[in-house]
């Protein structure tokens, strides 16, 4: 009943006809540099970067869709907005339509051309999202998709307080009912200029010019 507990104990002994195995240092880190990136690294590079848990499952759980995000923001995307965008539109559309990421005709390159254009008040993200789906469906490009359906957003305050004027004018009950304190129908008037540019006016300025000319006095 003794006891083994080392290598004599167990009779072993080198065999020789197996020679031993020497790994260099340097050929250990090659063979560690070419494996991929694991998701575990990816997932905790995704926190980083400041996206949510949520964000980083998502993206990290897919190679291809982890593929293209990573190639959206290599061409200059927001790191939120791009996950927004992937998250959103894309993922619903890739639902519906029982397909991948790599399925679809949008690129990263478009992704990211989009978002600044967007950013950079070219177009609305109203119409951002008309191009989007046009992208992910036929593919092209962002600017090309601007230039031939005339979607630059209109940024002159001259231009959109006319539309203001002219919207304001054609609903005077309307107006009234606004100055006698139901401000809730604000966003009809904005509507209706939206409607009214084809949704290329911009928000921010339409809004705010609204408002001047609501609370201005009759």
């Amino acid at each position: 009943m003794r006891k083994k507990e080392g290598l004599s104990d167990y009779r072993y002994f080198p065999e020789p006809d197996l020679p031993e195995v020497i790994l260099k240092k340097e050929y250990v880190n090659s063979i560690q540099n070419s494996l991929p990136e694991l998701p575990e690294m990816k997932r905790r590079r995704y926190e980083n970067m400041g996206l949510s848990m949520q964000d980083v499952l998502f993206l990290a759980n897919d190679i291809n869709v982890a593929k293209f995000f990573d190639a959206t923001i290599a061409k200059g995307a927001d790191v939120k907005l791009a996950t927004n965008w992937i998250m959103g539109d894309i993922a619903a559309y890739m639902k519906n339509e029982k397909v991948s990421i790599n399925d679809i005709k949008l690129i990263p390159r478009e992704l990211a051309e989009l978002i600044a254009s967007i950013k950079g008040g070219t177009i609305s993200g109203k119409i951002g999202k008309e191009i989007l789906f046009e992208l992910i469906e036929k593919g092209g490009t962002v600017k090309g998709l601007i230039e031939e359906k005339d979607l630059v957003q209109i940024v002159d305050p001259a231009e959109i307080e006319k539309m203001v004027d002219k919207v304001l004018s054609e609903n005077p009950n309307q107006l009234e009912q606004y100055r006698a304190g139901k401000t809730k129908i604000q966003g009809y008037f904005a509507g209706q200029v939206m409607k009214l540019s084809k949704g290329k006016a911009n928000p921010g300025l339409l809004n705010k010019i609204l408002q001047q000319k609501l609370n201005a006095s009759s």
